[in-house]
């Protein structure tokens, strides 16, 4: 019976190795080629969501404008010179400076030096920059399962309209997946190079950067260090080079925690919010069974009347912010703590949120749809001066206006197979190869212990949507290969029927 079963293995795995042309080679030239279209693509289809933004863009009507408003405001006051980090002579209790890591505001700033504030400038830089996402996905499929997989992988990132949607947020979302995707891809070409050292160190400070725009990745390089070093096969090299990437991971986001000693004298590694994302989080999952509340408004209003100090309802952040979120942390994991089976379902509702995409982001609009939209809100307070901003940085999605139906329909097509796919993939992946399924699902992993401990919206898991991708990859190959094959099947049979006819027909025979 055993073995049956590994002549079963031997030949599906064969079989797929076909299917998926694990042994095909693929010359540079035509990488470049595929990596360059995938590019194209990906920006294609992110301008076209920055034009369905458009009439909503500097209006209460814009996606999360109370974030976008303060990293702006902090962007601003990097360009007024008060410091990357700063400012730094301030009361201690004033703690808003704390809510937010500090990456987005400078790069932000940055844009804002070299091509004017605003917010449609913005877009483009950033819809540029995360068009390489996708192209990194390809190279990462295709250098660890095969390139058909990732030129398909390449495609659906591209095509996704969660992500193209929110890459055009005024937010460090969308910018985040790119350094975890970078760390992800050097640790996959150290395998095969004398300088594996250094690439795992580079991919150490990939991690770090991303933690400068989202605080998720913070302990990714430590996870990645156990993961890599328990399902490795020469555990103590791998272990050695784990051991520097986490260190540089950690030296990387070393200069935020030392500013947050010397202006509040206490150790925050990056920035405050776990207490109240844990705290919402409980709301979500709860309502008011145990005096959580949802929303940053009402914990602030619900803080001022605990703690007596009515200065505590003007923000979540703000004064005594350290101390505030301190408590936060504690009665939420008080909550966790006694009733632990309860929040693991909570968890794993959470996982499936994360893998929901029948909701967050709509498509591309139609044709009707886009042609109509005018701006019909007020412009939003603080934002008048800028409102006016030269629109012309629209002009390549508006340009392509004619590829709405074929973009729509493709996204949607996506969109309605999307989990089925990637859970038949992920199974078909870890049956033939499950080392390399692992390596694919570290990413999502991290983010399904983790992230699901907290409050979760779709926008903080986007850097695990590319993996998961991969396995949705699997599937479209393998579709194709079959129906490619019974194409072919079906010509060869009719060519022998045409030749057979041939050479029964009258006066055919010698």
């Amino acid at each position: 019976m055993n073995l049956q079963w590994r002549l079963a293995a031997r030949r599906f795995r064969r079989w797929l190795a076909g299917a998926l042309a694990t042994r095909q080679p693929t010359s540079a030239r035509t990488k470049l080629i595929f990596a360059a279209s995938i590019f194209l693509l990906a920006f294609a289809v992110r301008s076209l969501h920055a034009v369905d933004l458009a009439s909503v863009m500097y209006t209460n009507e814009q996606p999360f404008n109370g974030l976008t408003r303060s990293y702006d405001l902090r962007a601003s006051s990097i360009l007024r010179g008060e410091g990357l980090l700063g400012p730094y002579n301030i009361d201690r209790s004033d703690t808003q400076w704390l809510n937010r890591a500090p990456g987005y505001p400078i790069l932000l700033s940055a844009v804002y030096q070299i091509f004017g504030r605003g917010f449609f400038k913005a877009q483009l830089v950033q819809n540029a920059i995360n068009s390489v996402s996708p192209v990194l996905i390809f190279l990462i499929a295709g250098s660890l399962i095969s390139w058909r997989v990732g030129v398909v992988s390449g495609v659906l990132a591209s095509l996704s309209h969660h992500l193209a949607h929110i890459s055009n947020f005024i937010l460090p979302d969308a910018m985040h997946a790119l350094p975890v995707l970078g760390a992800i891809y050097l640790l996959l070409i150290a395998r095969r190079s004398r300088y594996s050292y250094w690439l795992y160190a580079a991919a150490g400070l990939m991690i770090g950067l991303a933690t400068w725009l989202r605080a998720q990745t913070m302990l990714l390089g430590l996870f990645l260090l156990v993961v890599l070093t328990l399902t490795s096969a020469r555990r103590w090299p791998v272990l050695k080079r784990a051991v520097l990437m986490a260190t540089v991971s950690i030296f990387a986001i070393a200069p935020i925690t030392i500013r947050n000693y010397v202006v509040y004298g206490a150790f925050i590694p990056l920035q405050v919010g776990t207490g109240i994302l844990l705290w919402e989080g409980i709301a979500d999952a709860s309502g008011d069974r145990f005096g959580a509340v949802r929303t940053d408004t009402e914990v602030a209003d619900q803080e001022a009347e605990l703690y007596n100090d009515p200065r505590y309802a003007g923000s979540w952040t703000t004064p005594d912010g350290i101390m505030r979120d301190r408590d936060r942390t504690k009665r939420s994991l008080d909550v966790i703590l006694h009733h632990p089976i309860w929040y693991a379902g909570v968890m794993l509702g959470r996982c499936g949120e994360m893998l929901k995409y029948s909701a967050h982001a709509p498509l591309v609009l139609t044709l009707s749809q886009s042609k109509s939209q005018q701006q019909s809100f007020p412009v939003k307070r603080g934002w008048r001066e800028i409102a006016s901003e030269d629109d012309s940085s629209l002009a390549a999605g508006r340009s392509i206006f004619w590829l709405r139906p074929t973009v729509r329909g493709l996204q949607r097509i996506v969109k309605e197979t999307m989990l089925a796919f990637i859970i038949l993939g992920a199974m078909i992946l870890f049956a033939a190869s499950w080392r390399r399924a692992l390596f694919i699902s570290i990413v999502p992993l991290y983010y399904f212990l983790f992230q699901s401990a907290m409050h979760t919206e779709f926008r903080y898991t986007l850097p695990m949507q590319y993996f998961v991708f991969v396995f949705a990859a699997i599937v479209w190959v393998i579709l194709g290969a079959s129906v490619s094959n019974g194409v072919r099947h079906i010509a060869l049979a009719a060519r022998a029927t045409r030749t057979r006819r041939r050479q029964e027909a009258p006066g055919t025979r010698g």
